[in-house]
């Protein structure tokens, strides 16, 4: 702490033969009266000293002089200012009267700050006390240099930078005050609100920024909180930022006890609410009549300033949809908007930014308190005063999360229905057993490539696959064996073409290929790949069952080809020719 706190709670031991040697009833008190006791005190190893009420030193022993640079015997009969940093000074003499003022013994220990001879400042501990002798009341002060500290202590200050580092983090302007008044630390933000850098601060007290008209408001709050009645207090009080301005802003102060219970030191919390101030008193003309008719609507209404820096007025129907306190909003207005979902914030912020064009129109979704989402139609336009300029921004939010919901339930069933149908229409040109298209689809695909060459030569080429000993496999195996061999047959086909091919289940052990925008040379590379698989299967009875097939090849631009149909045609005449070669290789075997 500051110096000021020298002045303002003035000085105690804490224990030992300063504080016995002061109040000591026999022999009657007198510096030179007996020499015994005041040896002890001059020659105590902690430097002390005695203050009277007047706020001289009566008495300072060779300790104190040693360690504030002073010579032998030169600090008695001197001002306790003296030793009281500059910056502290204004209030002195009154916070010495109000500490010889105090009623009861007062005993309290705290960190200071201490005038050294040489014009530097020497970081201290002081224990106070305030004694009565001969009807007349002393202070006595043990001091304890500081300046180097243990072990302990160090790593004490490396938690009390963590506690910094989130004290300096708030965004309300933090201070912790001394019980004088003076500053011991503040944040940024604090320092933003009274506009004043953080090194000027340190040299003032809360008495030199406080409003003249608040101070003895304020000052009395404090005394109350010294003197034991509560913990904490809240007012509303202006300050004289360094800028010249005067703000207004909510206050509140917490007193902080030591572990026996004594006032320490003070936390103070300021939220500069000028704005929300200025706010109540421009919505003062037509505030009940606007109130009336906005809190019976059930959309959210609101009001803000161009630009929607200020929330001037939110209705209740806020709460209801956002799930949060409107109060919020007046000393953050983007809490608003940051309950808008992510991916939807840019448009509605560029939506209100175009209210200096007209009048808005945006839908977009929040996440309500419950973690809800929500939809929200906002419509809104500018008010404008009689010169013209852009004065309010009004807004209507409409929660409509149940139209666009019940919206989305009949879209998501038709979309199921439209699923379901092409499915179903797809179904109806699969073949059962294989999933190849069935003839109709085949004929449906056929129609397709045959007009694309008829109107712009598109080549498209067709191979028409039968199985050769088809009706042997079924009647030597059975029917499921002949079905194992067209499954077997169909799914070496699909891993050999192209997926823009198509392939078909023209009819029995007949497949057809199409092959779109292929020559006549490319689809016999196809068949050559086709002829180079060996197919064969293994029965339920444990037969290895080969499966021979037979190719033929038609390209939609031969000359017998008129269409579909004799396009299949001259494929299968093409297939005979290639079986008729198989069986006499096998009558050849």
């Amino acid at each position: 702490m500051e110096g000021l706190l020298l002045a303002s709670a003035l000085l105690v031991l804490i224990g030992g033969v300063g504080y016995w040697w002061l109040n000591r009833q026999s022999p009657p008190f007198a510096w030179f009266s007996d020499q015994d006791s005041d040896s002890l005190f001059w020659h105590s190893p902690d430097p002390m000293l005695v203050v009277n009420q007047r706020g001289h030193i009566e008495r300072a022993n060779l300790s104190a002089h040693q360690m504030l640079g002073y010579a032998v015997n030169t600090l008695d009969g001197e001002s306790l200012s003296l030793l009281v940093p500059e910056g502290a000074r204004l209030h002195h003499d009154s916070l010495v009267g109000l500490f010889f003022s105090s009623s009861g013994q007062q005993r309290m220990r705290n960190r200071i700050r201490v005038c050294h001879a040489d014009g530097h400042s020497v970081s201290a501990e002081i224990h106070l006390a305030l004694a009565q002798l001969k009807g007349k009341p002393y202070a006595l002060a043990t001091i304890r240099d500081t300046s180097r500290l243990d072990d302990g202590e160090r790593e004490l200050r490396k938690w009390e930078k963590r506690y910094e580092r989130l004290f300096e983090q708030r965004t309300i302007g933090l201070a912790i005050v001394s019980l004088g008044g003076h500053f011991i630390a503040v944040n940024d933000s604090l320092c933003s609100i009274l506009c004043h850098a953080r090194e000027t601060l340190m040299t003032l007290g809360f008495q030199d920024i406080t409003h003249p008209d608040d101070l003895r408001r304020d000052v009395e709050q404090l005394r109350q909180l010294i003197e034991g009645d509560g913990n904490s207090y809240c007012i509303e009080k202006r300050y004289m930022r360094g800028d010249g301005q005067v703000i207004w802003a909510q206050l509140t102060v917490n007193l902080v006890r030591d572990e026996r219970g004594k006032p320490d030191y003070f936390i103070s919390n300021v939220i500069d609410v000028s704005q929300r101030k200025w706010a109540a008193q421009l919505l003062e003309e037509s505030e009940q009549k606007f109130r009336t008719i906005a809190e019976t609507i059930g959309s959210v209404v609101w009001m803000a300033t161009p630009g929607a820096d200020t929330i001037l007025f939110v209705n209740k129907a806020y709460e209801r949809v956002w799930g949060r306190s409107r109060e919020i909003l007046y000393d953050n207005p983007q809490a608003m908007t940051d309950a808008v979902l992510e991916e939807d914030r840019a448009t509605l912020l560029a939506a209100i930014g175009q209210h200096r064009q007209g009048a808005w129109e945006v839908r977009y979704r929040i996440r309500n308190a419950d973690g809800h989402i929500r939809y929200i139609h906002d419509v809104g336009h500018g008010i404008e005063g009689e010169d013209g300029q852009l004065k309010y921004l009004i807004g209507l939010a409409t929660d409509v999360t149940e139209q666009v919901e019940a919206q989305q339930v009949v879209e998501q069933a038709l979309e199921r229905e439209r699923a379901a149908s092409v499915a179903l229409q797809e179904q109806l040109r699969r073949d059962s057993l294989t999933g190849c298209l069935n003839r109709q689809a085949l004929y449906e695909e056929l129609e397709v490539q045959w007009n694309l060459y008829q109107r712009h030569q598109t080549p498209s080429t067709i191979l028409f696959i039968d199985l050769n000993d088809f009706k042997k496999i079924n009647d030597s195996h059975g029917h499921v064996a002949g079905d194992q061999a067209l499954l077997l047959l169909s799914e070496r086909l699909r891993q050999i073409i192209r997926v823009s091919d198509s392939l078909a289940r023209f009819a029995g052990d007949e497949f057809v290929v199409v092959l779109p925008q292929t020559t006549v040379p490319e689809a016999k590379s196809v068949v050559d790949k086709i002829r180079r698989e060996v197919l064969t299967f293994d029965t339920a009875s444990g037969c290895t069952v080969a499966v021979p097939f037979s190719i033929g090849l038609a390209y939609v631009g031969y000359p017998d080809v008129t269409g579909p149909n004799t396009w299949i045609s001259v494929a299968d005449q093409a297939m005979y020719l290639d079986k008729s070669r198989y069986r006499s290789s096998s009558a050849d075997d």
